[in-house]
């Protein structure tokens, strides 16, 4: 990975000057943030923790903006913590991202809400990975199944980062209720499994009965 803390320095020093408090400000320690080596830990969530804050502050004049940097703040936080193995931590984090965005995802009228849709079920999938870590397996199953509901819409259309995402989390899904015992919902998977197949087969083909 290219070292580029003196660029960062740089554009920090000028909006840190020029635009102190502001979202801009907020989106760059966050960049900062996501950009560090895993062995810079300490130095990562510092950085996490200034952009929670800004964003924070500007929940109240400027909610939509403040709670997509803030959810996004939060998922890269629960990675880094996957990463290093920090499962509790890394629940915290996933878990709020995941309240933000299924409130985000709920509140959308009136406009197309695919990008809400695949954010949730990034946030959701980082959840799962966490609780399993954590051993808590009938939870990250359930969110699991959520995750696949959520992210259902994508399946037999074609976008590869929806459909990598939905089909690693079906993966994990069916691994979790083998390990709790449990038998994976058909009502669940049956229409993921017809849209998949509907999408590859020639048009005006029947499909089978």
């Amino acid at each position: 990975m290219q070292d580029k803390s003196d660029e960062y320095a740089l554009r920090l020093s000028f909006i840190e000057a020029t635009e102190p408090g502001s979202l801009t400000l907020a989106r760059l320690y966050l960049e900062m943030a996501t950009s560090q080596h895993h062995s810079k830990r300490d130095y990562a969530l510092s950085l996490f923790d200034k952009a929670d804050q800004l964003f924070a502050s500007h929940l109240p004049k400027a909610r939509d903006a403040a709670i997509a940097g803030l959810s996004l703040s939060l998922n890269n936080r629960a990675a880094l913590e996957l990463d290093a193995g920090q499962w509790e931590w890394a629940i915290d984090a996933a878990s709020q991202a995941v309240a933000l965005r299924r409130d985000r995802l709920n509140g959308c009228v009136g406009r197309k809400d695919d990008l809400e849709r695949l954010d949730l079920g990034y946030s959701l999938a980082a959840l799962v990975l966490a609780m399993r870590g954590a051993g808590q397996l009938d939870l990250a199953r359930d969110a699991a199944g959520e995750a696949i509901r959520i992210l259902g819409r994508f399946a037999g259309m074609n976008d590869q980062e929806a459909f990598v995402l939905l089909t690693k989390l079906i993966c994990i899904y069916a691994e979790l209720c083998d390990d709790t015992g449990q038998v994976p919902d058909a009502a669940l998977l049956l229409p993921l499994a017809k849209a998949f197949y509907n999408s590859k087969r020639p048009q005006g083909q029947d499909a089978p009965l």
